[in-house]
């Protein structure tokens, strides 16, 4: 054998032996008994989340328990008004009554406002919207002599307008929207009342919402007929906005503005693309005529169809679901009959898109127009679509915290109240328990001697003879007999753990003191 592959041999057998007394070393867990400890780790922490589950399950079932067993019951017992002394007996039936009431007249209005809520009510407002425009470097605006010859030319002439729009609210409005008769009797009385009230004015809120908030995409078209150089696609005759185009910009704003070239005027059509939620469409002829409304939203449209279905009975008498088609509905559908389910999909050729707001305007950098004094904006108002105003405060009186926490305050009085009404029926078991006895305690007894008969012959299960009111029993001997027996003991054992299911219950504090 060769000797250096023998070294080499020997050093490894060296090696595995140190290895081997090194796995050995005291203090160290073998690998076999560190899983068997990690085996019994996960065995007890198991176990001990299923005892945890045991106890939650248990927990739960004492208070489903306690639940089942808790008193309902908010309705004074019958014939009491003959035992208690004084009027208290009718005033809280009076109270019940007009509890009763109450609870109807809520619940009524809950489901209206429920109803409320889902419908998708709307408003018109005014937007009134004020168009100027502002030059700048334009010839006349020059200071130098025009005799003079100008080494250094000035910047280009140009123009800025600026759109700025704000919904009308005022502080004096009624929740409805008054009409423009009920404003001019009121600017009336303002007048008369002007010597007395010389303060009193209409004074402008700050607007719930800003003015882009009511339009998703702006549009300026200019007049070239007096400029044909001017081609399509050129940026300085091309101003176009939308709504979240600009990730740096977020949220609504007052005003759009924009800077153009030009040195004469110019007649621009500024077209406001509206935004509404959910969006409202135009519709075709032939469904305007049948639903007789030029606007609506796809929910309004669907709703119109199927009351004009109901209103001329057009469904038919096997399923009410497919439509027979008149001669309005052949115009919109182009069929004799058709589901009702599909009508949605089908309607969508008959809604177009809403025409946008035109609003002419004349940029003027003339300078007669300028230097005349503060030259006046263009004017215009404009019909808007807003919330009802009296969702947020229905919103608000739903979801009011101590709206909340009267609601637990009441339940805990009815609570109470049951427990009460439970304690006054059993005080007045107990008196005419005990009236009666004193009436005549021979009869009573014998009275309930019998009934304690008939329970006994109920819970033995024994054939009964004669009379149920004079039931006798074969022998005395079943009083003293084992079934007997059993019964009693099941029922102080039944009394015993409920005694003991109660004493757990109770907080361990008081056990401490």
């Amino acid at each position: 054998m060769n000797p250096q592959m023998q070294n080499y041999r020997q050093f490894a057998a060296q090696a595995q032996g140190r290895s081997t007394a090194a796995a050995r070393r005291p203090g160290q867990i073998p690998p076999g008994q560190h899983a068997a400890q990690h085996a019994a780790q996960q065995a007890q922490a198991q176990m001990m989340q299923q005892q945890a589950q045991q106890r939650n399950a248990a927990i739960e079932h004492q208070l489903a328990q306690r639940r089942a067993r808790k008193p309902t019951d908010r309705n004074l017992p019958d014939g009491l008004e003959e035992v208690v002394i004084g009027d208290g007996v009718d005033q809280y039936k009076k109270l019940r009554e007009a509890e009763k009431r109450l609870d109807h007249l809520m619940a009524r209005k809950r489901l209206e406002i429920h109803d409320n809520f889902s419908k998708n009510v709307k408003r018109q407002k005014t937007m009134r919207i004020w168009i100027s425009n502002a030059v700048s470097a334009q010839r006349w605006q020059a200071n130098s002599d025009q005799d003079a010859f100008a080494f250094e030319a000035g910047g280009d002439p140009t123009y800025r307008v600026k759109i700025h729009g704000r919904l009308l609210e005022y502080d004096d409005d009624d929740i409805l929207h008054s009409d423009s008769e009920d404003e001019e009797q009121e600017d009336q009385q303002m007048a008369d009342n002007e010597d007395q009230q010389p303060n009193k004015r209409r004074k402008l809120k700050s607007p719930s919402k800003k003015f882009t908030h009511f339009f998703k995409g702006m549009t300026v078209e200019f007049d070239n007929s007096k400029n044909t150089s001017n081609i399509a696609g050129d940026p300085n005759q091309t101003v176009t906005w939308k709504k979240g185009a600009n990730p740096n910009q977020s949220g609504d704003f007052d005003s759009i503005e924009f800077e153009r070239k030009g040195d004469e005027n110019v007649n621009i059509t500024i077209c406001l693309t509206r935004d509404e939620q959910p969006e409202r469409f135009r519709l075709s002829k032939a469904l305007a005529e049948t639903l007789d409304m030029e606007e609506a939203d796809r929910a309004e449209v669907v709703m119109g169809i199927w009351d004009y279905v109901r209103a001329m009975g057009l469904q038919e008498d096997e399923e009410r679901r497919s439509i027979q088609c008149d001669d309005s509905l052949k115009r919109i559908f182009d069929t004799e009959t058709f589901f009702f389910p599909q009508a949605a999909e089908r309607l969508i050729p008959h809604l177009h898109p809403l025409p946008p707001v035109r609003l002419p305007y004349t940029i003027r950098v003339d300078q007669a127009f300028h230097q005349s004094g503060t030259p006046e904006p263009t004017v215009y108002d404009v019909r808007v679509t807003t919330e009802d105003p009296l969702r947020p405060l229905f919103f608000r009186m739903t979801q009011n915290p101590d709206h909340a926490a009267t609601l637990q305050q009441l339940r805990k009085l009815d609570d109470d109240l049951a427990v009460l009404m439970q304690s006054l029926n059993h005080h007045k078991a107990r008196h005419q328990f005990f009236t009666s006895m004193a009436k005549d305690p021979q009869k009573f007894v014998e009275r309930w001697l019998s009934s304690q008969k008939r329970d006994l012959s109920v819970l033995l299960g024994e054939v009964e003879r004669g009379d149920v009111a004079g039931m006798e029993f074969a022998g005395q001997e079943v009083w003293s007999g084992e079934t007997v027996r059993e019964a009693v003991r099941y029922r102080l054992a039944r009394a015993e753990a409920q005694a003991h299911s109660q004493s757990q219950s109770q907080p361990q504090s008081q056990g401490g003191r």
